[in-house]
């Protein structure tokens, strides 16, 4: 097993660590890590996110650096038991066959309370059949992108226990028309996907519109992208053919915020999306 890799909270915690350490003045490393009663080498290693700390431990480097602001004391002891918790999640037995960036994703999926995802050609990630998933993933595993596609297949399906569990995340999913008119696969495994969207549709916790073909511009064009909104902080991401992509400053954030709110606001409603999804099949 490959040694395993900073999730990106690790290394978010860390730079806020740091961040936190010069706005108190301390520009030696040392003389802040005895003000915490850490050792400096400790001290770094947490900073330059290769290694996380207990929740416990959060506190008294706080107190050394005046740190008194109640939202981010809370907001830094909430990142440091997620840290924790990433370490004993199902997808580390699967970590050699993954991307450090797609481990990521997983781990923040497994904690988000909602995410918002916009799809321009594909069929969300989170709502896709095996058959599916297995017809366009087979091009990645062509191209070098995917070693083991099999193993791949069954983390993706994996993936989507977030939906049933007992507290399932909330997912928004809005889909371009563009992807509904490539049946991927051929018709019957098509069809079959199209039924499986309608079927996520029914859960309570689960909203999907249809984003037809439009005739003036609007924030889709730019490309398919994703929220991922936790109790600690909201980050943004956008797949490439071989890597995954976060965003974390607060602004940007925000624009892909907006820009789904637009997009939502631009589709079919939940109800007419599914007679769209329904008109599709019918023609397959």
């Amino acid at each position: 097993m490959r040694p395993e890799t900073p999730s990106l909270r690790q290394r978010w915690f860390g730079a806020k660590l740091a961040e936190l350490r010069l706005r108190a003045g301390l520009t030696s490393l040392a003389l802040a890590a005895e003000k915490c009663g850490r050792s400096t080498g400790s001290l770094s290693r947490i900073e330059n996110g290769i290694v996380g700390i207990p929740p416990r431990d959060v506190p008294p480097i706080l107190d050394a650096y005046g740190v008194t602001d109640p939202s981010i004391r809370d907001k830094l002891m909430i990142v440091a038991g997620e840290v924790q918790q990433e370490r004993r999640g199902w997808w580390v037995e699967h970590s050699d066959a993954l991307s450090p960036s797609y481990v990521d994703l997983i781990r923040l999926e497994a904690t988000a309370t909602e995410i918002w995802t916009y799809e321009m050609h594909l069929m969300p990630g989170l709502l896709q059949t095996e058959a599916y998933a297995r017809a366009f993933v087979s091009a990645l595993g062509e191209l070098g992108s995917v070693s083991r596609l099999d193993e791949f297949i069954t983390v993706r399906m994996n993936r989507k226990a977030i939906i049933s569990r007992d507290e399932p995340v909330t997912l928004k999913a809005v889909i371009s028309e563009a992807a509904l008119r490539q049946p991927i696969g051929g018709p019957e495994i098509f069809r079959d996907q199209l039924q499986h969207l309608r079927e996520y549709m029914t859960r309570p916790n689960v909203t999907l519109q249809v984003l037809p073909f439009l005739d003036r511009p609007n924030p889709g064009l730019f490309g398919a992208f994703s929220v991922l909104r936790l109790p600690s902080l909201d980050v943004a991401h956008v797949e490439t053919m071989n890597t995954d992509a976060y965003i974390e400053d607060e602004h940007s954030v925000e624009q892909y915020l907006r820009a789904f709110e637009r997009l939502t606001a631009l589709a079919l409603s939940p109800a007419e999306s599914d007679s769209f999804l329904r008109e599709i099949a019918v023609t397959l």
